[in-house]
């Protein structure tokens, strides 16, 4: 072998070693055995004090031979065959028999008892069973509480031939009982009503035992070869003798100890059981018992196609782009998701249309009011400055542009920027003839706006030629006359600001 393949075999015993403790770990103490022979034994059993919930589940492993170990109820000859955590346990139990005879001597005989202090005697899963052609079979036992209970069954036959049908006990050759719910300790034995001394040449015992279902088949060679010893019994078990409501109120000796895990009241004995919440699995009765399954790793109900995604307690099918649904053969599958494929997108898209179209109309019709009223605005001031002389002022400023100095010809924008749109604050005075505002100018110079109250439309030449006449004085002891307004109804003139002045 080579050293690559010695490490790889090294790896692969070392990853086995750690999944065989992981498992040891998940159904008993850690530092505790979890199995005794082939027998294996999960918390709250153990096999000492620290291993187990309390006494009540100590059990005995011994070595019965040099290869092999057997598991023992505590300080009984009981044998656990096996341990289930859903409140099952499964025990090996002896036949009682009497056998007789030629003349009806009695040769053997022996009965059973078994005494289960803190168990129970499944009453669904086990049958009081009869063997033979003269034989009673008797159960006498008690329950937890005291409660003394009887039963049994008789079976009968004369000849071999009687024997019809092997595999079931109909009371010829074979009879069978059910037992009485709760018991916890009993007797059975057998009897003979004659002795078999009519039976002696092909039944010469009788048999009695106590079995779980499906593990015995009759057959008519038991009644004169019959070889077993003993039978296994089912047992039930529960954590604690009390219901899951008392049991949550004491919060330290509540066993139901792991995160995802619940509690559920046994049907067959007194008290309560622990299990791990759908989706996990493990111990309940160890702190960090129940772990997630992971169904994406074996099967699930995924359609083809789907992909799987696991989630703490369950998993989900995830559609493949373009299709819908939740992807499980029980479910809704998955379905080709169409561009619209239901009555509410269409509304939804309907309405989205409707609501973008009413904004596009509300926003055009904002704009062509708002230009038809710029429009409007535009014209009347281009109305105003002809009827107020505009065109006159504005040849003669061609006319001498250069030679002298003319009027400036001010926008109606200039002044209401200049006056913060005629402020009240800003009137420097008042008279019959208008409103006198100061105004700051682009350029920052400070100017005396006139706003007139009565224009007379007969005069506009002689007010523009006044203008220009204004506009070229230049004397100390005359206000300058720096221009005019003329696109509003009324001129308005624009003159230099003299502090203090009039």
């Amino acid at each position: 072998m080579s050293v690559h393949s010695k490490q790889l075999l090294l790896q692969v015993l070392l990853v086995a070693l750690l999944i065989a403790k992981s498992k040891t770990q998940a159904i008993s103490r850690p530092n505790c055995s979890s199995n005794c022979g082939d027998v294996t034994i999960p918390f709250p059993f153990g096999i000492s004090d620290t291993c187990s919930l309390d006494a009540s589940f100590v059990l005995t492993c011994n070595q019965t031979s040099p290869s092999s170990h057997s598991l023992f109820l505590p300080q009984t000859n009981i044998t656990v065959l096996n341990i289930s955590l859903n409140g099952h346990m499964q025990i090996s139990w002896p036949v009682a028999s009497d056998c007789y005879a030629d003349g009806g001597k009695l040769v053997r005989q022996s009965f059973q008892d078994l005494n289960l202090t803190t168990f129970q005697v499944s009453s669904n899963r086990n049958r009081l069973t009869v063997v033979g052609c003269d034989t009673l079979g008797l159960m006498v036992g008690s329950d937890l509480e005291g409660k003394n209970y009887t039963t049994g069954c008789i079976s009968l036959c004369n000849r071999l031939q009687d024997i019809e049908t092997n595999g079931t006990c109909s009371g010829t050759g074979c009879c069978e009982t059910s037992i009485p719910r709760g018991l916890s300790s009993f007797s059975y034995g057998s009897g003979s009503l004659f002795k078999h001394t009519h039976v002696i040449d092909f039944n010469p015992c009788g048999y009695v035992f106590l079995v779980e279902d499906g593990a015995y088949n009759f057959s008519s060679t038991d009644l004169f070869k019959f070889d077993k010893t003993t039978f296994p019994v089912a047992v039930d078990w529960v954590v604690k003798n009390q219901t899951c409501e008392d049991g949550k109120k004491e919060a330290f000796s509540y066993a139901c100890k792991a995160e995802n895990s619940e509690c559920f009241h046994s049907v067959e004995a007194s008290g309560y059981l622990c299990s791990c919440s759908n989706g996990f699995v493990g111990n309940p009765y160890l702190l960090h018992g129940c772990e997630d399954v992971n169904e994406c790793m074996g099967s699930n109900d995924c359609v083809d196609g789907a992909k799987c995604s696991n989630s703490p307690g369950g998993y989900n099918c995830l559609c493949p782009k373009g299709f819908e649904g939740d992807g499980k053969n029980y479910g809704t599958r998955c379905t080709y998701k169409s561009t619209i494929n239901s009555r509410k997108e269409i509304i939804l898209i309907i309405a989205l249309s409707v609501s973008v179209g009413l904004v596009a109309l509300l926003v055009g019709s904002f704009y062509v009011y708002w230009a038809s009223k710029k429009r409007k605005i535009i014209k009347l001031k281009e109305h105003f400055f002809h009827q107020n002389g505009g065109l006159f002022l504005q040849q003669h400023i061609i006319k001498h542009k250069g030679s002298i100095e003319t009027a400036k010809v001010f926008t109606i924008e200039e002044l209401e920027e200049a006056t913060d749109n005629f402020d009240e604050g800003k009137i420097l005075g008042q008279g019959g003839q208008g409103t006198v505002y100061k105004g700051v100018l682009l350029d920052n110079r400070t100017v005396a706006i006139k706003k007139s109250k009565i224009s007379d439309p007969n005069q506009i030449e002689q007010f523009i030629n006044e203008v220009i006449v204004l506009s070229q004085i230049n004397h100390k002891n005359v206000v300058k006359l720096l221009g005019c307004c003329l696109e509003t109804e009324v001129p308005m003139l624009v003159y230099e600001f003299i502090p203090n002045g009039t």
